[in-house]
């Protein structure tokens, strides 16, 4: 008896333990100088915000003019004050000037027959980086012949991609931000139009004349994009899946749009 009892209260000690040991989600406040302060944003002025260092009860005011950007618990990111540009298109070995850095990946395009499709996931991957250049002029985007070369060189092919981590890919192409997405295309039917003439001459009783007819068939498809973004750390700012209104294969530019403007990397 006295051992159960014993061994009831041990679990219940491991528990209490293992509630206390887990770590909340932290904001993080990005620097202008790259300094990176983890904990909690406690109030927003106009030219200052207070935050709370984790694991403290201080709290101190900071300068809105010193700061880059607000990484919230919640995965939101607002930008304060511009980085200045670290004179690269963004890409370096090291992690050093990678704050706002964003890489996308090669897009993983699977096209109506099933299969994927490697030049259309190479067009979408510079199509999304096109877009994002036009909605987001806050961050720094890494040109995809860089991404792609630097994938190539750390020896990462579409065939083993899911063994590297998001931090792995981060730490390879040097940016804070990685995106990843893929393209699914359903063939889903055809629509049919035609057009009918027929002149006709009366005769008396008689009728005679001649008809002419056409017809034309339009595939539908069903386009599907799926997109992630991750940080350096791992950690998943956007997950979000859309299906485009429009049943043209091309429709995934429209659909591109519809979900950049949603990430919490847009900003007008």
């Amino acid at each position: 008896m006295k051992r159960s009892a014993y061994f009831g209260f041990l679990v219940c000690f491991l528990l209490a333990q293992l509630g206390f040991a887990q770590t909340p989600a932290a904001d993080k406040v990005v620097m202008l100088s790259g300094e990176e302060k983890i904990g909690k944003v406690t109030e927003i002025g106009d030219t200052f915000i207070k935050f709370v260092h984790s694991g403290e009860t201080l709290t101190y005011t900071l300068k809105k003019s010193d700061i880059n950007k607000i990484q919230f618990a919640s995965g939101r990111i607002e930008f304060i004050t511009q980085a200045a540009p670290s004179g690269t298109d963004g890409a370096s070995n090291g992690m050093q000037d990678h704050h706002n850095v964003v890489a996308i990946l090669p897009f993983t395009y699977i096209g109506s027959g099933g299969s994927r499709d490697e030049k259309m996931s190479i067009k979408a991957q510079g199509d999304c980086f096109n877009i994002l250049k036009k909605e987001s002029t806050q961050l720094i985007l890494q040109d995809p012949i860089t991404t792609n070369a630097l994938l190539i060189k750390g020896g990462v092919t579409g065939a083993n991609i899911t063994g590297f981590t998001p931090n792995d890919l981060a730490q390879l192409l040097g940016a804070e931000y990685v995106i990843y997405c893929t393209v699914t295309i359903n063939q889903r039917g055809s629509t049919t139009t035609g057009t009918n003439y027929f002149n006709a001459k009366t005769n008396g009783n008689k009728t005679s004349g001649f008809g002419l007819g056409s017809s034309s068939s339009t595939a539908n498809f069903n386009t599907n994009v799926d997109m992630k973004i991750y940080t350096d750390q791992g950690q998943n700012v956007f997950a979000q899946s859309h299906n485009s209104f429009w049943p043209t294969e091309n429709a995934y530019e429209s659909t591109l749009k519809y979900l950049i403007k949603r990430t919490p990397l847009y900003h007008k």
